[in-house]
Formats: structure tokens, sequence, C-alpha cells
């Protein structure tokens, strides 16, 4: 699990300088001929991929007294307020995280705890950015043009992993000491998920042959598995099944296109049981859980030695937050102990958003949050067209992460997050091109 001290080994100067200096480059030649939406989007990605890559620099303290992190958080969102164009997609964005931040002022003046409140506060305004400058730049360029040039930033991570495989350079992961490769990066979780957020881009690009689309799935679930980070591998299965869909849906006559889908769907389902024994021991504790379900219901005090192992010690980590919510006042009980007040109470994140807001912001916070979720999914339901499939499983998968981690607590969750709801908008609000099954691919979108 995520400890806040946690870190990966660096990879050597020779190699991260000149990486960083050709990866510069890169982004000032992709974000070029570019609305200033997209090229808005292109940066943030890659400012943020690149401060990720290097933790001892971005964590610690800048001259304004905030961390690196932080700065950049806040500049990304004055910059986008500036950027940002009055559109449709504003109500269906601001809408769903209204309650949250509502939610989040009353936690506030229950707990007191400002610099708590402060941190979420950026936190959503990162995300509601995000998702409107990529709905801002999908209509000025159109979703192929801004992917193409979003997939290009995800080629950091990927130059920096195969440089820690190539040097042997590793992290032990906190639970079991098993070996992460993750170039540096300072944390298997948060770099699964910037991979993550590379499969989606390239599964949702309107325009990219499908050969392609494989060659994008191979490479960024390649480096999930090189991470060893299982909640990431998980959370893929469902972007990996919408792959599988679309390409059956594209070989397959209108008329044939339902069956065909339940078809693939039910070839999937009947592989999920195989895949843990081909894992093998990274996936012996849900395994036992299958075993032995009682332990779900334990308090603290009732968990053996053998129990608080199991799923890397989440069930133990989650019987905590919840216990110490339990025993919390009335008024905690609605609206929680504050805002990431987690934090200089508990060694580890809980691993589960759900359960933190029920921890933070009580069960109002708890309804905020399934409101976000249910508003962005419902909108994915109503879009229309091949990418309506590929969407529900995005917003399934993201529901699944949310399980036994928290990419809401993550800058690198909130680009992934922020990405998805944007092209969700998108593609509510504008009708996306058909696919040309005989070709296997899609009509280039009109600028």
């Amino acid at each position: 699990m995520l400890a806040l001290t946690a870190g990966s080994p660096s990879l050597p100067a020779f190699v991260v300088f000149p990486v960083l200096m050709a990866y510069l480059a890169l982004m000032v030649v992709v974000s070029m001929r570019a609305s200033a939406s997209t090229g808005f989007l292109v940066i943030a990605f890659a400012v943020r991929l690149a401060m990720s890559a290097q933790p001892r620099f971005s964590f610690s303290s800048s001259p304004a007294g905030l961390s690196w992190n932080a700065l950049a958080s806040v500049l990304v969102v004055l910059v986008g307020i500036l950027l940002l164009r009055r559109s449709r997609a504003v109500p269906l964005v601001l809408i769903p995280l209204t309650p949250l931040t509502l939610v989040v002022c009353a936690s506030l003046l229950l707990n007191k705890d400002v610099s708590g409140a402060i941190e979420s506060f950026v936190k959503y305004a990162y995300l509601a950015m995000i998702v409107l400058t990529a709905y801002d730049a999908f209509v000025a360029d159109g979703p192929g043009k801004v992917l193409s040039r979003l997939l290009f930033t995800f080629t950091l991570p990927l130059v920096l992993q195969a440089a820690s495989l190539a040097l042997h350079i590793a992290k032990a992961t906190e639970s079991d000491g098993s070996t992460s490769y993750i170039g540096g990066y300072n944390h298997e979780a948060s770099f699964s998920i910037i991979l993550l957020t590379g499969l989606l881009a390239g599964l949702l690009h309107p325009t990219l042959k499908a050969r392609y689309k494989l060659a994008v799935a191979a490479v960024c679930v390649g480096g999930i598995l090189a991470a060893n980070y299982r909640t990431a591998i998980i959370a893929a299965a469902p972007l990996l099944l919408g792959l599988l869909l679309g390409a059956i849906m594209a070989v397959v006559p209108p008329r044939q296109r339902g069956m065909a889908g339940i078809l693939g769907f039910l070839l999937m389902l009947s592989a999920v049981p195989i895949v843990p024994h081909l894992a093998g021991d990274r996936f012996d504790t849900i395994i036992a859980l299958t075993s032995e379900p009682e332990v779900l219901t334990k308090t603290p005090d009732e968990f053996r030695k053998l129990d608080r192992a199991i799923m890397s010690g989440r069930l133990f980590l989650w019987s905590e937050y919840i216990d110490a919510w339990r025993h919390g006042s009335k008024r905690q009980h609605v609206l929680g102990y504050g805002a990431n007040s987690w934090e200089g109470r508990y060694r580890y994140y809980a691993h589960n958003t759900l359960i933190s807001t029920l921890y933070e912001l009580g069960t109002l916070g708890v309804a905020a949050m399934l409101l976000l979720w249910l508003w962005m999914f419902a909108l994915a339901l109503s879009t229309s067209g091949s990418t309506r499939i590929m969407l529900v499983l995005a917003h399934l998968g993201f529901f699944v992460l949310n399980m036994a981690t928290m990419p809401l607590w993550m800058i690198e969750g909130l680009l992934f997050y922020g990405l998805l709801c944007g092209f969700t908008v998108y593609a509510r609000l504008n009708r996306l091109p058909a696919e040309r099954p005989a070709a296997n691919a899609l009509r280039p979108h009109p600028v």
C-alpha cells in the first residue's frame, strides 16, 4: 500500500536529463498547429507526467510555500479558467460537482480543517478544468486530433519504464516485496493510472485503426503488468473488453452485432475464473477472500494476523476507517471528520474512495460522490454510436479502480477521469462519426 514516504529508486541523471529534454521538444512540436484548448490539455498532461517522473523535486516546497505539485495544479486551474469557453458542457460538468464542494464546505464548518478543504477545492477545480478544456478541445479540433496529440505525452513514462527494466532498477512493493518497474516515478499506483489513461486515450480515438489500438493496448497493459499493480490490471479489463467488442462489431453486419456483442461478452466472462490462476500468487489473497467472506464485516480488533494480509492489508485498513467513522459524533456520521483529515492520523490512505469519503465527508459526502459517478455514467449510457460501449465500460473500470485505490486523490487519476468525462460530455452533446466496418476505420472528424 502507498505510504507517504514510499518511493521508487531514481534513474541515473545521464538517462533522465536527455529524456526530459527530448520530451520537452516533442511536446512543443505536438502542441503546435492546434487550438488553445488542445495545446493547454497537452501541456497539462505533459507537465504532470514530467513532474511525477521527478518526485523528489515535485514534492519539495516551492518559493511560494506550496509544493511544486500543488503550485502546478493551481496554475493549471488559473490558466484553464482564462481559456475556458462558454458552452453547453459547463452545466453538465458543474452540476454534479457542486454537491461535493458544498459538503466539503459544511464539513469545514464542522471540523475547522481549512488546509484539507482548500486541497479538495483545488482538486475538484482541477478536475472541472480538465473536463471542460477537453470538451472545448474536442469541439475545436475533433477528438481524433486531440487524442493523437495526447498519446504522445505518454512516451515519457514508457521510455523511463523501459530504462528501469534495462537497468534493473525496480521498487519493492510495500505489501509483499514483489518487484515494480516504474521508471523512477513515486509509486506503482500513480504510474499504473498514467498507463491506464494512455490506454483510455488510444481506445477512445475515433479514427485510429484497430491494429494501432491493439498496439496501444499491448504497450500500456504490458507496462501495467511490469508496474505490478493488480488494481490497475483489474480496472483495465473493462477497457480491453470494450476493445474486443468493438473489434467484433466492426467486422460483423449491423443486423448481427447485438448477438455478436453478447457472445463476445460471454467469451470474456468465461475467462475470468482462470485469470487469478494464471497470474499466480499476486491474486492469491483475492481467492482467499472468496473462501472466507466473513472477514469483510470484522472490526479492527477481530482481525487475525493472517487476515491483515488479505488484499495487501486493504480489508484491515478499511475496517479501521469505518470503525473510526462509526465512533464519531452524529454530525460526523453525516459530514465526516473533514476533507483529507486522514493525513497525519493514518500512515496509509484508505485505498477505497467511498470508504475514505465516508470518513472525511460522512454519508452526505458518499451520496455526493456517487451522484458524480452516476451522473457521468448516465451521460455515457445516453450517447449513441459505437463509442457508447467503450464509454460505459470505461466508467465501470473507473468504478472498479476506486474500490481498491483512490484515483481522485491523485492528479494522475484526475487526468484519467477528466479525459473520460470530457469525452463523455462531448459524445453526449455532439454526434460522432460512424464506423466503416469494411475498412475497419472511421471517417475523419470534421474540424
